[in-house]
């Protein structure tokens, strides 16, 4: 997944197709992205777009219409599925979701996993068809969105906590893209899953998976358990 703003749509597409290379096969594990894919963009120039699709990232050429209908300053999420619960597979359960209250947008989307079942009965849910990482947007519109909320969160993770949010207020004013980075250390190794796996880079106006990193330009690692602003 990545996250991006800025201005420039040749950047923004550059990363893109890294991510759609880093989805059709992870140069760390070797896993496909295939379990549907979605993306939030809004701009200056007047334009909010949520899209999901239940295709492959890599398979779903409105990818590339949507980006180039772009202008101005962007602010942008863009996410490529691979699902825990095959099940759960379709456009409805694909990344970004979407969150509201009285003054603002929220879009998630994340990568990892949580205790779905001990966060839903935390927040009186039932999660039977819900992913896990739509209770993570339930979570924050119901706590805040605050270091003590992701403090919070950590509690519930399983994998791992990364997460893009955007934040569109409504009344006028400039959208922000939020970013965490936190795995379960314990969690990673007793899977033998790589140590890279779950790392967050950033460089100026991007953050992106560590998997994209194999095929861009790489950036510094992200501060790892805090909440930062792109």
């Amino acid at each position: 997944m990545l996250a991006y703003k800025g201005k420039s749509k040749e950047e923004l597409k550059n990363y893109v197709s890294c991510l759609v290379k880093a989805a059709e096969k992870d140069p760390i594990t070797g896993d496909v992205h295939g379990d549907g894919w979605g993306i939030v963009v809004y701009s200056d120039s007047g334009t909010l777009i949520h899209y999901r699709s239940s295709l492959p990232i890599f398979s779903d050429n409105k990818l590339w219409k949507i980006l180039d209908i772009l202008e101005g300053q962007v602010w942008a999420i863009i996410h490529a599925r691979l699902a825990s619960q095959k099940e759960l597979v379709d456009s409805k359960f694909s990344h970004p979701y979407i969150e509201s209250t009285p003054h603002e947008l929220l879009y998630f989307a994340h990568n990892g996993s949580v205790d779905k079942f001990s966060l839903g009965k935390y927040l009186g849910i039932d999660t039977q068809f819900m992913v896990d990482s739509e209770l993570i947007g339930k979570f924050l519109v119901r706590e805040g969105l605050s270091k003590e909320s992701i403090d919070k969160l950590k509690e519930f993770t399983k994998s791992a906590l990364n997460l893009f949010i955007l934040r569109i207020p409504r009344e006028k004013g400039t959208p922000q893209l939020l970013y965490v980075n936190f795995y379960n250390e314990d969690y990673v190794k007793k899977k033998g899953i790589h140590n890279e796996y779950y790392k967050l880079y950033r460089r100026e106006n991007v953050v992106f998976s560590s998997s994209l990193s194999y095929f861009c330009e790489s950036g510094d690692e992200v501060v790892f358990g805090s909440l930062g602003e792109l």
